[in-house]
C-alpha cells in the first residue's frame, strides 16, 4: 500500500486536507488532557499537525529531520483558529516553533503532548517508542497514528475489505498527500507494534484500524 497519491499537497487549505493519518489522530487530538499547555511534534512535516494541535491552545514545538519540510511548514505561518477564542478571524499564533533536528539525538526535554503521525516506521521500533516515552513530562500524553506491515494470514480478510473502502474514499473524498518522504513497506508488523508497546509502555491503549494503521495512546504516571 503507498500513499504516493499527489494532490495539491502545497495548495489545499487544511481544511480541505484529509489522508487516513489526518483521520485517525483527530480523536486523540480533540481528547487531550485539559491540563495540557505544551506539545511535541515528532515528524512534523510540513506542519499540519502542529498546527491542529495549536489550535488546542498549546505551545507547539516541531521536530523533523527533513529541511525542506519544515521549510514548507514555516511558509505557511502560524495562523490557527483558536478554540476558546471569540474573535471572528483567524489569530495568528505564535505558539509553533518548528526545528530541523534528529529526536533521538537531540535534546529536547519533555512536553505535555508527544505525538508522531505516520513517523515510527522511519525509526527502529523499539528505539522510538523509548524515545517517544522518555519525552512525555509526568502526567502527560503519547499519541501516535502509525503504519505497519500486515500479518498475514490473518490480516488478509481485513486488508481486502480496506482496499474497497479506500478506492471508495479516495474517489468520493479525495486524499491529500503530504508532499514528505514516504517509507513503505515498513520495517515492522502490527504484532511487532503491539508487543513492543505492552513491554515499553505499560498501560498503554493500542487499537489496530482498518485503513493500515494502528494508534497508540500512553498517559505517563504522575510525578
Amino acid at each position: 500500500m503507498s500513499e504516493t497519491t499527489p494532490q495539491d499537497a502545497k495548495e489545499r487549505p487544511d481544511h480541505q486536507r484529509w489522508n487516513y493519518n489526518i483521520h485517525y489522530m483527530q480523536p486523540l487530538v480533540a481528547d487531550l488532557p485539559e491540563t495540557a499547555r505544551t506539545a511535541l511534534d515528532v515528524g512534523c512535516g510540513e506542519g499540519y499537525l502542529a498546527r491542529r494541535l495549536a489550535e488546542r491552545g498549546l505551545e507547539v514545538t516541531g521536530i523533523d529531520t527533513d529541511p525542506a519540510a519544515i521549510g514548507r511548514a514555516r511558509a505557511q505561518g502560524h495562523t490557527v483558529e483558536l478554540l476558546d477564542s471569540t474573535e471572528e478571524a483567524p489569530l495568528t499564533s505564535p505558539s509553533i516553533t518548528y526545528r530541523v533536528g534528529d529526536v533521538l539525538a537531540d535534546d529536547l526535554g519533555t512536553y505535555d503532548v508527544v505525538s508522531a503521525s505516520a513517523m515510527l516506521h522511519h525509526v527502529d521500533l523499539e528505539a522510538g517508542l523509548e524515545r517517544l516515552r522518555d519525552l512525555v513530562a509526568p502526567g502527560g500524553r503519547l499519541i501516535v497514528v502509525g503504519m505497519a506491515t500486515p500479518n498475514w494470514p490473518q490480516d488478509l480478510p481485513r486488508d481486502v475489505w480496506a482496499t474497497f473502502v479506500d478506492k471508495f474514499q479516495r474517489l468520493f473524498r479525495g486524499y491529500w498527500d503530504h508532499g514528505c518522504e514516504c517509507v513503505w513497506p515498513a520495517p515492522h508488523s502490527f504484532r511487532d507494534v503491539r508487543g513492543a508497546a505492552a513491554r515499553l509502555l505499560p498501560g498503554s491503549v493500542y487499537s489496530r484500524e482498518l485503513m493500515w494503521r494502528y494508534t497508540l495512546t500512553w498517559d505517563a504516571p504522575s510525578a
